[in-house]
């Protein structure tokens, strides 16, 4: 199974029987009882094995470290390791946390967005020895970041093969204390572990507000752009130059909606060879709904870049929080698994903007989740999935299966 949005990808896998398919509960035999309570989580490669390890950031005070790494034994699941020096002394708050191989080793590194204070948000790498042992580099005083910063996503901005760092938040201040024009932040790879802040060259100035950020080639021309996701008022639309260089097409290449927007992931949903978008909101302001309790919506990319709203009543009519786009049943169409307030819909794509609800018979008995990752955690070639609860211990290990 691929996974379609920018977040990830895997080789493509079709099926022998996709009408087989369904995600299996595996938390029990493949992952250690927990009692914290997790806020973020993500796959990445901690060791020099193949399989997909993870990460995952518990909440403060939960009584248990903020990071834990697990470490990937195959049908033996996931253990987890001892806590590096770093992770057991530290005491700031951790924000967030993004996977990247800074220093070009063959192991990923951790990039953690940490408040120090109220007003003091700085950036902290922590390197990794490749036995998912992590440590901060000695003498070597964290990044400061603008207050307000509370995210950060690790995306080839530049093409150039590194990962460069993309930083957001709704609420940004500059040092003078007033909202920033430049609420989204990058720092630019230069190799040799050299991160290079270049917001002012790179990035226009923009509104307050930015929930999340959706990175794919919308405009065709093979390089990534930027959906901008805002949790009050109009999503935007950055398009890539093809050296780095972004410029807000908002006004020309998106329709007008206002709205509470949480997330958004893309998909070439009608086979056009243009990547369209699902677009996940709490709510809708009235003027723009295409029926009374629509809360989810796609946007269809028409040519270049330019997006025209397209309404399904197949989508969920409940506040929803994460859209996450895939091939599940390995039939090379896109499925969406979709957050809501009253837990995980699985709608299975049947090609050119036609879904079918499968949740009931495809998923395990529902749960709230507040987001998920994806790896292929055995490496059958299918995504299988990790589910963050909000509740200590119901954190879920669904394995992708065709039985």
């Amino acid at each position: 199974m691929f996974f379609l949005s920018g977040c990830g990808a895997s080789k493509s896998h079709i099926a022998d029987n996709p009408a087989s398919q369904r995600f299996l509960d595996v938390t029990e035999k493949r992952f250690p009882k927990q009692s914290a309570s997790p806020k973020q989580a993500l796959f990445f490669r901690a060791d020099q094995n193949v399989l997909p390890d993870l990460v995952i950031l518990n909440k403060i005070g939960s009584g248990k470290p903020q990071l834990q790494i697990f470490i990937n034994r195959g049908e033996k699941g996931f253990k987890l390791k001892d806590s590096s020096r770093w992770i057991k002394e530290n005491k700031a708050r951790i924000l967030s946390i993004a996977a990247a191989d800074l220093n070009r080793d063959g192991g990923d590194d951790l990039v953690l967005t940490i408040a120090e204070n109220a007003d003091r948000v700085s950036m902290q790498i922590l390197f990794n020895n490749k036995k998912g042992y992590f440590y901060a580099k000695d003498k070597e005083e964290p990044h400061p970041l603008l207050s307000g910063v509370d995210k950060v996503i690790s995306i080839d901005l530049d093409q150039d093969g590194d990962k460069d760092l993309f930083y957001f938040g709704q609420k940004v201040v500059g040092v003078d204390g007033k909202p920033s024009s430049h609420p989204a932040r990058v720092l630019i790879s230069k190799g040799a572990e050299k991160l290079e802040d270049l917001t002012s060259l790179l990035l226009p100035r923009l509104p307050m507000g930015i929930q999340d950020a959706s990175f794919a080639d919308y405009d065709g021309d093979g390089v990534v752009d930027i959906f901008l996701v805002y949790n009050n008022g109009q999503n935007r639309l950055l398009i890539n130059d093809g050296v780095g260089k972004f410029t807000d097409r908002t006004a020309t290449h998106l329709p007008r909606i206002l709205d509470s927007s949480e997330h958004a992931d893309w998909a070439d949903f009608d086979g056009d060879g243009d990547n369209d978008l699902l677009v996940a909101n709490r709510t809708i302001d009235k003027h723009y709904r295409a029926y009374p309790d629509e809360t989810a919506y796609f946007l269809e990319n028409t040519g270049g870049g330019h997006f025209k709203k397209r309404a399904d009543k197949m989508l969920p009519r409940l506040p929803t929080y994460k859209a996450y786009l895939l091939d599940a049943n390995g039939n090379s169409l896109p499925d969406a698994l979709i957050l809501t307030s009253k837990g995980v819909y699985y709608l299975q794509g049947r090609g050119r903007w036609g879904f079918v609800d499968e949740t009931r018979r495809r998923l395990p008995r529902f749960r709230f989740f507040h987001e998920i990752a994806f790896a292929d955690i055995n490496q059958d070639g299918f995504l299988d999935l990790f589910a963050l609860s909000p509740t200590p211990g119901r954190s879920r290990v669904w394995m992708n299966r065709f039985d």
